[in-house]
């Protein structure tokens, strides 16, 4: 995020936004945001493989997969 000037960016357009008069506190983590929605792709691709491999016994190819879905 701070290599693509995300960041930078944003607090930029928060700060213009607070400079309007009567323009209300924006309370908002761009960081935190992102990382959470980063998680949420991760756990759902996760479950999406734990799902086909739950489908489908030929995608179980190692001996722990064979083990813990038999």
């Amino acid at each position: 995020m701070n290599e693509s000037n995300v960041t930078r960016q944003y607090k930029e357009l928060v700060g213009r936004y607070q400079a309007v008069p009567f323009a209300k506190s924006v309370v908002f983590d761009v960081d935190q945001y992102v990382v959470t929605k980063s998680l949420d792709g991760l756990f759902y691709m996760v479950g999406e493989e734990e799902r086909k491999i739950r489908k489908n016994p030929a995608a179980r190819v190692t001996d722990l997969l064979k083990e813990v879905f038999g």
